[in-house]
């Protein structure tokens, strides 16, 4: 079927130049004009180059023409005046003349006397399916019949066959629209005759639509007339519905019953027609779910939440407040919808949300944790019960006054039981905190100070053969201190500060560390996991280097019982060191003790591993450290 637009076919012998240059990007050049032979009073098309540079066409004989339609820059149209012959067409430029190679012919004119419905002579108005006649003169010589909007009925003619010189039939296709009929000799570039009157055709117009308000996945009913042009309808957001035509796709149709699909939005019903012509048939809402009761209210997270109303199998999920992801619904009908409140869900508003892209907001609240009362005593480090409801949902305890974490040893709805923190003294106030976020003030209690020594500092893993620094307090009150039931050595710096030192032979694993005092003891669990070197501290104080001016200055006493592949280690206040910090190990003649060892940037700790020469010095001479730009507090010997 052919689209009455631009055809480059060339159907002429070429133009000639008469001053341009076709190397030139703008150069005028004709590849062809047509149709010929032409209609007096019809189209006639030229295709090339740059025509839009043409500035008049001279027609035979000596017809000026100026009145030239520009489709394009490769294309021009002129309408051909009555009183033009046969002859050379010549397209005037500003570089010149171009004359056609071959003459232009004229056709017998095919005329349009008249068009009506078939059987009516003064009606021009007609609707899809109708026939349509045409009277006029060379009728024998159409091909096609073009309605508006390029809408190309083919005849079919077979060429063998005569036909009617003065009249032509045609079935009015589904996809005509009111506007002017153009019949087409069918060729490339075709001779378009027009009817000079617009030609009527019945469209689509809607009566009714109903309900306006309607629920997804019912039933729309359009009634109208002419129902059966409409090819498709659309709805919103960019929904298109395909109606499949009838048997008899030009029966009269009046009515369309059209199933609403899920997704649909509230918006304007579109028909369209197999001619392209949109017609609003009206607008409809989208019908919403409707709450009537919430319960339980309050609900606790972990636990179904049970919504009763009407429409509510149009929910597709549920937000919560506090809650990331919508929630599915765990059953859905009509009537009732349920779910599982997750546990994060804090109290506030319910958006039940839909297809069509709407919500509907429900209110509703979530249960506390409550604490109703505690255990008699009340000590530091020791076990406290908390009593109350709906307990499990909390995440962590906090005591106002410490910041230390408190352990729950175990939980249940009505019963919390907790580790109060050794730093929790006198008044505190207690804090719950829920597994929704929440902070809920729960009680104020006096917490006894516990008179049990008590470890503050983290039990990280450590190696057998090293020494165990610990924080906490009353440590002043040990009397005994055992690691997997033996006794290990201890001392204690002050209240606060206690080393112990564990065996070079301790068994590995996780070991109960238990500090006693005359009031009893606490237990906790160390992780011994190898045998670590023995450490000998051989020097302790506060040693600043500053700029090569410090030192300090090791006896060969100290290193009596040095053996080869032993570790002298110097221990540094990371907050002295520096980007210029630099350490030296040197024997007592201020020479360096090893090759490497006069001066080397630091970052923290260093060290000297002992050979066969550097132990040999230190016997003699002993060990000579310094540097500058930091602070030394320890020298240590690592024995393996």
């Amino acid at each position: 079927m052919l689209k009455y637009c631009t055809l480059l076919l060339i159907v002429m012998a070429l133009g000639c130049f008469s001053s341009c240059s076709k190397d030139e990007d703008n150069s005028v050049r004709l590849d062809a004009f047509g149709p010929s032979p032409a209609l007096r009073g019809g189209e006639l098309r030229f295709l090339g180059s740059n025509l839009d540079r043409v500035t008049e066409i001279e027609l035979p004989d000596d017809i000026s023409i100026k009145d030239i339609t520009k489709v394009s820059n490769g294309e021009i149209v002129i309408k051909l005046p009555q009183n033009v012959v046969p002859g050379y067409v010549k397209l005037k430029t500003p570089d010149g003349d171009i004359t056609t190679k071959t003459k232009l012919t004229l056709s017998e004119p095919i005329s349009i006397a008249k068009f009506y419905k078939t059987g009516s002579e003064n009606i021009t108005s007609v609707k899809a399916g109708d026939e349509l006649t045409f009277e006029g003169d060379y009728l024998n010589l159409i091909r096609e019949v073009v309605f508006t909007d390029n809408v190309v009925v083919s005849l079919l003619r077979d060429e063998d066959v005569t036909y009617s010189r003065e009249k032509l039939v045609v079935k009015v296709p589904l996809g005509a629209q009111t506007g002017k009929v153009a019949l087409s000799n069918g060729a490339d570039i075709p001779i378009l005759i027009y009817t000079d009157k617009e030609l009527t055709v019945a469209a689509v117009s809607v009566t009714s639509i109903s309900p306006t308000t309607i629920k997804a996945g019912a039933e729309l009913t359009i009634k109208g007339t002419n129902l059966q042009l409409v090819e498709k309808i659309k709805l919103e957001p960019n929904l298109e519905i395909a109606i499949p035509p009838a048997t008899n796709p030009y029966t009269d149709v009046t009515e369309i019953k059209l199933t609403i699909p899920e997704n649909t939005h509230d918006g304007d019903v579109t028909l369209i027609a197999y001619s392209g012509l949109e017609t609003n048939a009206g607008a409809i809402t989208m019908l919403l779910p409707a709450v009537t009761t919430v319960t339980p209210n309050p609900v606790k997270g972990g636990e179904v939440l049970i919504i009763k109303g009407t429409n509510l199998d149009l929910v597709t999920n549920i937000n919560f407040p506090n809650v990331g992801n919508a929630v599915e619904c765990a059953s859905k009908t009509a009537s009732q919808i349920t779910m599982v409140v997750p546990e994060t869900a804090q109290t506030g508003t319910l958006s039940l949300n839909t297809n069509s892209g709407k919500s509907v907001s429900v209110n509703y609240s979530i249960v506390n944790p409550v604490v109703t009362s505690t255990s008699a005593s009340i000590v530091g480090g020791e076990s406290l019960t908390l009593h109350g409801t709906n307990l499990d949902l909390v995440s962590d305890v906090v005591f106002g006054s410490s910041s230390d974490n408190v352990q729950i040893t175990s939980q249940t709805a009505t019963e919390l039981k907790i580790i109060i923190p050794n730093t929790v003294v006198g008044s505190s106030k207690i804090y719950i905190k829920t597994k929704n976020g929440n902070t809920i003030e729960a009680l104020t209690v006096t917490v006894t100070p516990t008179k049990l020594a008590y470890i503050t500092s983290s039990l990280s893993s450590i190696n057998a053969g090293e020494t165990l620094t610990l924080i906490g307090g009353n440590f002043d009150k040990v009397t005994k201190v055992t690691l997997g039931g033996k006794d290990v050595t201890w001392s204690a710096a002050n209240a606060s500060t206690m080393f112990v030192v564990i065996p070079g032979n301790t068994s590995t694993g996780n070991l109960s560390l238990i500090l006693t005092t005359a009031d009893g003891s606490a237990s906790y669990s160390l992780s011994v996991i190898g045998t670590g070197p023995t450490v000998v501290s051989i020097w302790t104080g506060s040693q600043d280097m500053g700029g090569w001016s410090g030192s300090i200055q090791l006896g060969s006493s100290l290193f009596t019982s040095i053996k080869v592949g032993d570790v002298i280690r110097v221990t540094v206040d990371a907050s002295s060191v520096t980007g210029s910090s630099q350490g030296s190990f040197k024997n007592g003649s201020w020479s360096q003790i090893a090759p490497g060892t006069e001066y080397f940037t630091i970052t923290g700790d260093f060290t000297l591993t002992v050979t066969d020469d550097i132990k040999t010095s230190l016997l003699s001479g002993g060990l000579i450290i310094s540097g500058q730009g930091y602070i030394a507090t320890q020298v240590s010997i690592l024995q393996y």
